[in-house]
């Protein structure tokens, strides 16, 4: 009973960072880290300011995987780094 009760309160603790995974994780959040991307194989960097303000920089980098370059991928909110992936890219 003492874990559920622990389990019910995490939500309104960790509520922020919930909804960031929610947005990061949206098929718009996707789309505009998919452009950002595609503008980094361009240029080798890219970075811009999504429809919640999170900033997205993509670096390509020398790596790749699946046949495709990788690219690392920073998204950050109000300067605090809230995701790093490293992703194969390529071109559409």
């Amino acid at each position: 009973m003492v874990v559920l009760a622990a389990m019910a309160a995490l939500p309104a603790l960790y509520g922020r960072a919930q909804g960031v995974d929610a947005w990061l994780d949206s098929a718009e959040a996707h789309a505009f880290r998919d452009r950002v991307v595609q503008l980094a194989l361009l240029y080798r960097e890219s970075s811009g300011i999504d429809p919640r303000g999170y900033k997205v920089v993509a670096r390509m980098t020398d790596r790749s995987r699946e046949g495709c370059p990788v690219v690392d991928v920073e998204t950050s909110q109000e300067g605090a780094v809230v995701r790093q992936e490293s992703l194969p890219a390529c071109r559409h």
